[in-house]
């Protein structure tokens, strides 16, 4: 543990380039990561992951239809859940079912806090190969061969309002489309639900700039925030978070959908771009409005029932009981007819 540690301290080990110097921390260091910022999460949630087949289109309990880590550049593109509680669950399936090392691409924030505090967003993001979101970075990405995790609504999404649960904010550029096509990259679409049944907003994000007091002081704030795209000035993007209320402990899920090629795509063919980004956009609404409407029939969707049970048996809820085979089969067997 002490050559781990020493191996993976600065003092031994010093990224310059945060593109192709970065290293996956030993299996030690990971377990002990997640251990300390996603187990209690896990615990929590229970999350449920179900993946796509690449060639009949069926859905799957795990992971087991994603490409794995040595097919190209993979990049995973999905909705933003209310403040992002489920990254790190995410990255950590990966890493553990199917060896992918998802590099998140970060909002400019997260690298701008906590420097020197071994337990900063910054600090843990850093360690798991979180690099700041920029066109720049998402292109060394992809022309190195690696794997990346993009939320395109951003910070729009994960501070989302009232209403707004599950709805994508997505902007009209497809840039990201053209640089995957251009390195053959292949995207997966991410449906993920959960956070907005866990939280209640009580003050939409505009409406707490109206407050007294608060208001000004969260105005003052979102102007010093650099803003995640390079193309919209601070005032242009609200970083400011709603006001929440703690609701019911929903369980997570997760449908990584079908795996989309990009190789046989010019990337100089913008309106084939423009459909591909659309056909995307789609895929993820399609899994969101699946899970939306099969969740209600898992029998371990309720923490009452879910959490005791998993701590007095020591089992994960989801591979018990008739009623959750029925929930799988609602999952499984919602295949949409893509476009192709």
């Amino acid at each position: 543990n002490l050559t781990d540690i020493m191996l993976e301290s600065s003092l031994f080990y010093k990224i310059t380039d945060p593109i192709t110097d970065w290293r996956l921390p030993s299996d030690y260091r990971i377990k002990l990561l997640d251990k300390e910022n996603v187990g209690n999460q896990r615990k929590l949630f229970s999350p449920v992951f179900f993946s796509t087949s690449a060639t009949t289109g069926q859905r799957y309990l795990g992971l087991g239809q994603l490409p794995g880590p040595d097919d190209g550049p993979l990049l995973f593109v999905g909705n933003h859940q209310l403040f992002g509680f489920d990254l790190g669950m995410i990255i950590s399936q990966l890493i553990y079912d199917r060896g992918i090392v998802a590099r998140g691409l970060a909002h400019p924030f997260v690298f701008n806090t906590g420097d020197g505090n071994s337990q900063s967003p910054k600090s843990l993001f850093e360690r798991m190969g979180a690099v700041m979101v920029s066109p720049r970075n998402y292109y060394r990405l992809m022309q190195t061969g690696q794997s990346a995790l993009l939320f395109p609504g951003g910070v729009r999404e994960v501070f989302h309002g009232k209403n707004e649960a599950y709805k994508l904010f997505w902007p009209e550029k497809v840039d990201f489309v053209r640089i995957a096509a251009k390195f053959n990259a292949t995207v997966i679409p991410l449906s993920a639900v959960g956070a907005a049944d866990s939280i209640r907003v009580l003050v939409d994000a505009p409406d707490v700039l109206k407050l007294p007091f608060l208001g000004p002081r969260a105005a003052n704030w979102t102007k010093n925030v650099t803003a995640a795209r390079f193309d919209t000035d601070a005032n242009a993007e609200l970083f400011v978070p709603p006001i929440p209320a703690p609701k019911d402990i929903s369980r997570f899920y997760f449908l990584f959908g079908e795996p989309m090629s990009t190789t046989d795509m010019d990337f100089n063919d913008k309106e084939a771009c423009e459909e591909f980004y659309k056909e995307v956009k789609s895929r993820v609404e399609i899994g969101l409005d699946d899970l939306v409407r099969a969740k209600e029939h898992d029998p371990f969707k309720d923490p009452v029932r879910r959490i005791p049970y998993e701590q007095i048996t020591g089992k994960k809820s989801s591979y018990v009981s008739n009623g959750h085979i029925f929930f799988y089969n609602k999952i499984l067997l919602i295949n949409k007819t893509h476009k192709r």
